[in-house]
């Protein structure tokens, strides 16, 4: 039980914005610090394979057991990782495939 406390989150590091107040947040904080919304009742990472809503502390899709977690791009070949949803997306995408987020 106490080393199940103690395990890291697998988005714990992803930056979002509050839905409710649009303040710049962490996934890993329990509550947004501007208006006090529980985090992880807030946002869910959307399998990139079958497009199933999980819980941020999900390490596989509860679907298709799709892995969730941080995937390593091979190497030499440039990809990218989504911000929001962390689809690895290859180099020539202009938007992520799977949550629609705009790459710069």
């Amino acid at each position: 039980m106490i080393s199940s406390a103690l395990k890291p989150k697998p988005h714990a590091d992803r930056k979002a914005k509050c839905p409710k107040c649009k303040a710049d947040v962490v996934l890993g904080m329990e509550r947004c610090p501007s208006c006090g919304t529980h985090i992880e009742s807030m946002f869910r990472i959307e399998c990139p394979k079958c497009k199933t809503a999980n819980d941020l502390k999900a390490e596989k899709c509860s679907k298709c057991a799709y892995p969730l977690t941080e995937q390593r791009a091979p190497a030499g070949k440039d990809q990218y990782r989504c911000p929001l949803c962390g689809y690895v997306a290859d180099y020539y995408m202009m938007s992520c495939p799977s949550c629609g987020v705009k790459f710069v």
